[in-house]
């Protein structure tokens, strides 16, 4: 029998063990992110779907109040369920039927589904004649580079560009030193904070605020799953990042670094740090690297992302397009209430420039 139910603190280990296991999963649905989500306004409603008392899928799905006290729930890469196993189209079918019933007890008026599936990936099937509304696009990043991680350092190293590797090893002479922060250091969260500022400075990008930050660093880190590496020389800190690990999948999650100055030698810290944040992914089992967002492939030079881009691109992998997003309408007039007001907000807003 295949049901659905919420997710109590009693399956927060089959949770995370489930989440580990499957491929189709990301730190978006582990079960620490929901302090994030809760910060952000969005407090998740977790749903587990069980077959013959196994969990088989996963859903966190965080609830965003819009007009008249209604609710639209977001599943950020999910639902999280095994799309190879034969029985994956079944038991997407008693998930949109379960999810329908529960997001209609909740006044919600619809259910955005954004898998983390690939845009040619066969597992869409099981999306298809769900009465799901196809939506192409995502609100997370749309794009990234996914880097497959050998056992030997000399053929990671092969993998990449020849300017990568020579600005890895250049590093190294340069004196640049890459060490482990310890589990919920403020201090080195707060660190990596001041050099994401400087980062975003540079690229005109809005910055989350620190508080975000502490919360991501010390929910995930309580939980054994985040790590931040830091890139010095001579004691200075030049380049400090997150990795978060889950299962066999590792995450570039946040990262900012310190430009040198005019006329002071550059010394290739960011490179030290992704080389070193690959190796420690891998001696702790990850078999894939997921690089997180990327410009697409045919943006030009203007593209806010395209230095970001470059500099990911030289360590190899493959680029990935997810598949983008399905909406589960609960309520189709007010669905089409809130469509309609988007779109005259994005008209009015052509309208001003």
């Amino acid at each position: 029998m295949i049901r659905l139910r919420p997710a109590t603190e009693a399956d927060a280990q089959g949770w995370s063990a489930f989440l580990a296991a499957t491929a189709s999963g990301d730190f978006l649905h582990d079960w620490a992110w929901a302090e994030v989500a809760a910060f952000d306004g969005q407090p998740q409603r977790r749903y587990v779907l069980e077959d013959e008392g196994a969990i088989v899928a996963i859903v966190a799905a965080q609830a965003r109040k819009v007009f008249g006290g209604r609710e639209f729930w977001y599943v950020p890469h999910g639902p999280v369920l095994d799309y190879d196993d034969p029985r994956a189209g079944d038991r997407m079918r008693a998930l949109v039927i379960g999810l329908r019933e529960v997001a209609g007890q909740h006044r919600a008026i619809a259910v955005k589904l954004e898998p983390r599936l690939e845009r040619d990936s066969a597992a869409l099937s099981a999306f298809h004649g769900r009465g799901l509304r196809r939506i192409d696009e995502s609100l997370q990043v749309p794009h990234t580079r996914i880097v497959e991680l050998p056992e030997d350092d000399d053929a990671l190293l092969a993998g990449f560009d020849k300017d990568t590797r020579y600005s890895v090893r250049r590093a190294e002479r340069e004196g640049v030193e890459v060490s482990v922060g310890a589990d919920a250091d403020q201090r080195a969260i707060d660190d990596l904070h001041d050099l994401v500022a400087e980062t975003q400075a540079r690229a005109g990008f809005p910055l989350p605020a620190v508080e975000r930050y502490r919360i991501a660093w010390g929910a995930l880190s309580a939980a054994g799953r985040a790590t931040i590496l830091e890139a010095r020389r001579e004691g200075e800190l030049l380049a400090s990042g997150m990795v978060v690990i889950e299962g066999d999948r590792s995450f570039y999650l946040f990262s900012g670094s310190r430009r040198e100055e005019r006329g002071e030698p550059k010394r290739f810290a960011s490179y030290a740090l992704q080389w070193a944040m690959m190796r420690l992914a891998r001696s702790r089992g990850v078999r894939h690297h997921d690089l997180w967002g990327v410009s697409p492939p045919d943006a030009g030079p203007d593209h806010p992302w395209h230095g970001v881009g470059l500099f990911k691109k030289g360590f190899g992998g493959r680029e990935v397009h997810w598949a983008g997003s399905w909406d589960l309408v609960v309520d189709p007039t007010l669905y089409r209430l809130r469509a309609a007001t988007g779109i005259a907000r994005g008209w009015l807003r052509g309208l001003r420039r």
